[in-house]
């Protein structure tokens, strides 16, 4: 009987603990929302306003809260957008609450590029959405145009474990969703890329074959440079396109970054490789496309790379850098540069530099094939190589294998 009794105590602690034991969760916005606001009678788009919050919504996974205030006044409601899904508010608050004998560690919010600065948290710091401190209730003033894809609550004394992935390839094979708390091997990864878009620092990184955006991370990686070592990370998508966020370990203690003057090599790509999905994050040049433009509103556009019945947008993202908006329909262009964007199911490319007018080589390049033959190599990783480097390289913009 005794036995037994220290058998069922050992039951009721472990119980016990396991309910004390803080949780995370996540609210998704971005594939959930039917579910988190199943009142809600359809969705909305830009124009649509089916999907207005109308009244006082609410939802609850695993005890936690998320509660979000109907717009009282104005033309702009807040409400559930169907086109690259989110919650979009233009006012009124958004409260975050824990079970009544619980408190919350941490808050972050994963927006879709739009964070008004005027939004303020009750209690606790608050920064771009994320919140860190000790409360049972945060509450969210809204004070403009603010756009949220997720919502991750983090209860006090989680204990957080780290999945090993040894390369960006592997992490991205194995993890088709989004996943947190990796910790992610890069050997000799080239940065091709850094931006500061609306607050969101962009960089793009190849390793091998594969490349990857790492999205704020807090880590000086300047362009061109090589890196090597440990990151923990968190895997998200956004319509299907993966980044790298900050988790809550992330620093760059583990990181080997070297800096260089030597920039990647662009991949050559058609249109229609990036409809098929080829090369996503990864710098490539187009070298022939024809522009087209459509207009979707009064004097507002969207511009595409056309080839044959091929098309994709380019989205001048970038402040305007590659000047898309000045081109001219019907004529052939050369552009360079990111493929990390899918809007309403259509890819985007992303100009890292002006967009060029194509010119036809003519005939006298018939006589080039020399210079092709001596023309330098690169490995995957941008890096200058010799004709003893063995294996997968870019010469003339082209892949190839080097035996």
């Amino acid at each position: 009987m005794n036995k037994f009794l220290r058998y069922s105590l050992s039951l009721v602690l472990a119980f016990v603990a396991s309910v004390t034991f803080a949780q995370e969760v996540t609210f998704d916005f971005d594939k959930d929302y039917k579910t988190l606001f199943p009142e809600l009678t359809g969705t909305s788009s830009s124009t649509s306003k089916d999907g207005d919050i109308t009244k006082a919504m609410a939802c609850t996974i695993n005890g936690i809260s998320v509660a979000v205030s109907a717009k009282t006044s104005g033309s702009n409601e807040n409400r559930i957008w169907s086109s690259s899904p989110r919650l979009r508010m233009y006012s009124g608050t958004l409260t975050i609450q824990a079970p009544a004998d619980k408190k919350i560690a941490s808050i972050d919010i994963i927006n879709n590029g739009k964070w008004n600065d005027n939004n303020k948290a009750d209690v606790g710091t608050n920064n771009k959405g994320s919140w860190t401190g000790e409360a049972n209730k945060v509450v969210y003033t809204i004070a403009g145009n603010t756009q949220i894809k997720s919502i991750k609550v983090m209860l006090a004394g989680t204990k957080i474990e780290y999945t090993d992935a040894a390369s960006v390839k592997e992490l991205l094979a194995n993890n088709k969703e989004a996943k947190d708390y990796i910790n992610l091997k890069l050997t000799n990864a080239k940065v091709l890329y850094v931006n500061s878009y609306k607050g969101i620092v962009n960089t793009y990184v190849r390793e091998g074959d594969t490349a990857i955006e790492m999205r704020t991370l807090g880590i000086d990686m300047p362009v061109n440079s090589i890196i090597s070592g440990t990151v923990k990370v968190n895997l998200a998508y956004d319509a299907g396109i993966p980044y790298l966020s900050a988790s809550k370990e992330t620093n760059g203690e583990n990181l080997k970054i070297t800096e260089s003057n030597e920039a990647a090599e662009p991949v050559i790509a058609t249109v229609k490789d990036i409809l098929d999905g080829k090369y996503t994050n990864d710098l490539i040049k187009i070298k022939e496309f024809t522009f087209s433009k459509e207009e979707y509103t009064t004097g507002k556009f969207n511009y595409y790379a056309n080839d044959g019945e091929n098309k994709i947008m380019i989205y001048d993202k970038f402040s305007g850098i590659g000047g898309v908006s000045k081109l001219t329909e019907g004529e052939k262009y050369t552009l360079t540069g990111i493929f990390g964007v899918i809007f309403k199911n259509i890819p985007e490319v992303l100009p890292i530099k002006a967009v060029e007018k194509f010119e036809p080589t003519g005939i006298t390049n018939i006589t080039t094939d020399e210079a092709a033959k001596n023309a330098p190599v690169y490995n995957l990783a941008g890096q200058k190589v010799t004709k003893a480097y063995k294996g997968v390289v870019i010469k003339n913009g082209k892949k190839m294998i080097q035996k």
